[in-house]
């Protein structure tokens, strides 16, 4: 699939964004694309070594058998990584909160997500990366916050640690 990459006349070279030199058409595609097949994930994993026990992770993911979309995922946000499975499987992952905060998201605002549930998890998913910015994450407070947030994030399969588990451990 050729990329459309827009033409900026004026614009000094290498200071635009992937985001600003691709076509809408392509923006429009990754957005449907993602809304399909896209995950925003806020996983809680028990960690000795952190202050409060727990670690918050974040991560927006694609994967598809072919690898031509989430190698264009890749150049349009201009990060994440892309691993391929054993299976066949090209995965395409962001997990750095920056990258999320200031790439990721940014192109679901400029293209937004159409599936009114999966604009929900986005809404939701951006509360939590600004908790995590403002470091309200290393705290008790921030961390039942994200709990609350992520209990309203409906997903396919059981959590590891429930809320209440893990508030009990805090």
């Amino acid at each position: 699939m050729a990329v459309k990459m827009s033409n900026r006349c004026g614009q000094p070279a290498g200071k635009a964004s992937n985001r600003d030199r691709f076509s809408k058409e392509i923006g429009w595609y990754l957005s449907g694309f993602a809304d399909g097949e896209g995950s925003f994930n806020v996983t809680v994993m028990k960690r000795n070594d952190y202050r409060i026990g727990w670690k918050v992770g974040l991560s927006f993911n694609i994967s598809q058998k072919d690898d031509t979309l989430p190698l264009l995922f890749r150049k349009i946000l201009n990060c994440g990584s892309i691993r391929y499975r054993k299976d066949g499987i090209c995965y395409f992952e962001v997990r750095r909160v920056q990258d999320i905060s200031k790439k990721v998201l940014p192109f679901f605002r400029k293209f937004p997500i159409l599936s009114k549930e999966k604009r929900k998890k986005i809404r939701i998913f951006s509360q939590i990366v600004k908790i995590i910015e403002n470091g309200k994450h290393l705290d008790r407070n921030g961390l039942k916050k994200i709990l609350e947030l992520r209990e309203k994030i409906k997903v396919a399969r059981k959590r590891k640690y429930s809320k209440t588990e893990i508030c009990k451990r805090i």
